[in-house]
C-alpha cells in the first residue's frame, strides 16, 4: 500500500518531514498531516531519519487500521512521538523535484520486499531502547521471500586535488584560453582553502559557505564573488561535471545559490554598467570626418554592432556563410555551428535580418566580394584560436577609436558593448515588443511563460514587425549620412590612392 510522504528543505536549509494521514484514520488521528522537524542541514542524514519515520508511521497506520484503536488524540499523539530517527541508511528516492524558489522535495515510498526488509535491519541497528511501538511493528511484520536487491551504483572517490585536475582537462577543449585561465583561478582557490587531499563527496553546502565568506572577509566583492560561484557551482561549472562524471552525489549543488547581489547592489551595477550612445554620440561616431579613423575591418565591425546589437565575439567570429536569405530576407545568421564558433547563451542563435542601412552601405555586396575571394571568414585578420576571443581586436580597435572621438564627452563606462545598449534602447523607444527585442539580440525573458509557449518570429516579421502598433527592426533610424558612409567602406568607388596607405593595408587583409 502506498502511503503519500516526502522530505522537504525550508528555505533555512532544514530538512523536515511530512506524512500525510490516510483518509479513513484522520478523525482518529486528527491531523491530515505529520510534520516532524529533522534537524539536520545534510541530505544524506535527513534522508536517513525521514525513512526510518515512514517506515514506522507506515506500520503505526497499519496497526491502528487493524484494531481500530480507540485511543484519544493525545495518546495517539504521544504515541507518534515515540518514533525515533536512524543513523544508517542508503538512500531510497523515487523522485527528486526542485521549484523556481530554491525548495527540494524528494517523494519516496515503502512498498516493496526490498524496502521491508531494509526497514527490519534499520529497526535492530536503532532501537537500543525498545518501545511499545517498536515491539508492536516488529512483531506484525510478515516475513518476506528473498528478492533480488538492486543496488545503487557507488560514488567514486576522489581528491578535490584530483578533481580539479580532471574538471579543467575535460573543459579546456571547447574553453577560451583566457576564460580557461579564470576558471582555473577560482578552482584552485577552492582547492587551496579546503585542501587538495579533501574528499569531494564529502564536501557540504557548509564547506562552499566557509569558503565564500573566507573570500569576502579576505575583501572580494560581490561580483567577484558572484563570478567565482558561477564557475564553480554554476552550469557547466565544476560541481556540475563532478555531479554528471559520479564523483559527487545526485542532489543539491552545494556551491550554488550562496551569493545573490541586494537590492543596493543591483542599483549600483546599473548604475556603472554600459552606457548606450545617446543621438548627438551616435552621430559623432559614424561622422564620415571621424569613421576613417578606423580600418576597414573595423567599420564594418561596429557598423554590425549599432545595427544588430551583436557582441564583439559574436562579430568577430562571423562567416561567410552566415549571411543568407530566409524567405527573401538577407540575414545575419550568429551561430556555435562554425569552426572555434561560440555563443554566450542557448538563446544567442539567433537570425538577425539585414537592416536596409546596412544594405545601402553595401554591405551584402561586401560580403560577396569576400565569398568571391576564397575567404570563409568575414573577418580574415580574427584570430580563430585568440586568447581574449575572436572579438578582442574589435573591441580594442573600437575603444582606441572612441577614446579618440569622445575625449570630451562626460565620464561614463562606454566601449563596443554599448552599441547593442543603444539598439536596445532605440528598439524599445520604438515599441518594439520585448519578445521581437529579446529574439533579435539573443536575451532570455525571465518569464517561464515565453520559453515555453512563445514561437520563433520569422525574419520578416523581425524586420518589418507584427502589425501596424507593433514595429519591427526596419523602424529603427539613427539619422546617418549613408551617402557619405558608403565610399568608406566600399574603396572600391573611391579613386586608388585616395585612402592613405594604411587604410589600403586594411582594405587587403579584410
Amino acid at each position: 500500500m502506498r502511503i503519500p510522504h516526502h522530505l522537504v528543505r525550508a528555505r533555512s536549509g532544514l530538512w523536515s518531514f511530512r506524512q500525510r494521514v490516510p483518509t479513513d484514520l484522520q478523525a482518529l488521528v486528527g491531523k491530515r498531516i505529520l510534520k516532524r522537524t529533522l534537524r539536520t542541514f545534510e541530505l544524506s542524514v535527513a534522508q536517513l531519519r525521514a525513512l526510518t519515520l515512514a517506515a514506522r508511521y507506515a506500520q503505526a497506520f497499519s496497526v491502528l487500521r487493524e484494531r481500530r484503536m480507540g485511543t484519544q488524540d493525545e495518546d495517539i499523539e504521544t504515541l507518534l512521538a515515540r518514533l525515533t530517527s536512524s543513523d544508517s541508511l542508503q538512500q531510497l528516492t523515487l523522485n527528486r523535484t526542485r521549484t523556481a524558489d530554491g525548495v527540494v522535495t524528494e517523494h519516496w515510498q515503502i512498498d516493496t520486499p526490498e524496502d521491508v526488509k531494509l526497514y527490519q535491519q534499520i529497526m535492530e541497528l536503532s532501537a537500543s531502547r525498545p518501545s511499545e511501538l517498536g515491539e508492536l511493528i516488529r512483531q506484525g511484520v510478515p516475513p518476506m521471500p528473498e528478492a533480488r536487491r538492486v543496488t545503487k551504483p557507488a560514488i567514486e572517490t576522489i581528491t578535490l586535488g584530483k578533481a580539479k585536475e580532471a574538471w579543467l582537462a575535460s573543459i579546456k577543449g571547447s574553453t577560451l584560453p583566457k576564460t580557461w585561465t579564470i576558471k582555473r583561478t577560482a578552482v584552485e582557490l577552492l582547492t587551496r582553502f579546503l585542501g587538495e587531499k579533501a574528499k569531494l563527496h564529502t564536501l557540504t553546502r557548509s564547506d562552499l559557505a566557509r569558503w565564500y565568506q573566507h573570500m569576502r572577509d579576505e575583501g572580494a566583492s560581490t561580483p567577484t564573488l558572484t563570478n567565482k560561484q558561477s564557475y564553480v557551482g554554476g552550469r557547466g561549472g565544476f560541481f556540475e561535471w563532478a555531479i554528471a562524471s559520479g564523483h559527487y552525489p545526485k542532489g543539491d549543488n552545494p556551491a550554488a545559490g550562496h551569493i545573490t547581489y541586494s537590492t543596493r547592489e543591483k542599483r549600483a551595477r546599473k548604475k556603472f554598467g554600459f552606457k548606450a550612445y545617446d543621438t548627438h554620440q551616435v552621430q559623432a561616431l559614424f561622422a564620415p570626418a571621424a569613421f576613417e579613423a578606423l580600418p576597414l575591418p573595423a567599420r564594418w565591425a561596429a557598423l554590425l554592432g549599432l545595427y544588430t546589437g551583436a557582441r564583439a565575439s559574436e562579430v568577430g567570429q562571423l562567416m561567410v556563410s552566415n549571411i543568407s536569405e530566409e524567405s527573401g530576407v538577407p540575414c545575419i545568421h550568429i551561430t556555435d555551428e562554425g569552426e572555434h564558433q561560440r555563443v554566450k547563451t542557448d538563446v544567442s542563435v539567433r537570425t538577425v535580418p539585414v537592416h536596409p542601412d546596412l544594405a545601402a552601405l553595401g554591405f551584402l555586396e561586401w560580403v560577396e566580394s569576400m565569398r568571391a575571394e576564397g575567404h570563409t571568414r568575414l573577418f580574415p585578420g580574427a584570430k580563430a584560436e585568440a586568447k581574449n576571443g575572436q572579438g578582442n581586436w574589435v573591441s580594442k580597435a573600437f575603444s582606441r577609436y572612441l577614446a579618440e572621438v569622445g575625449k570630451n564627452w562626460p565620464t561614463a563606462k562606454r566601449g563596443f558593448h554599448s552599441l547593442r545598449k543603444t539598439l536596445i534602447q532605440e528598439l524599445q523607444g520604438l515599441g518594439v515588443v520585448s519578445e521581437l527585442r529579446a529574439q533579435i539580440v539573443g536575451h532570455e525573458l525571465d518569464d517561464e511563460h515565453h520559453a515555453t509557449y512563445s514561437r520563433d518570429f520569422t525574419a520578416k516579421e523581425k524586420l518589418e514587425g507584427l502589425g501596424a502598433h507593433s514595429p519591427g527592426l526596419r523602424t529603427l533610424t539613427y539619422g546617418l549620412d549613408l551617402s557619405a558612409l558608403r565610399p568608406l567602406v566600399d574603396p572600391n568607388l573611391l579613386p586608388e590612392g585616395s585612402l592613405p596607405t594604411n587604410r589600403r593595408k586594411a582594405r587587403s587583409n579584410a
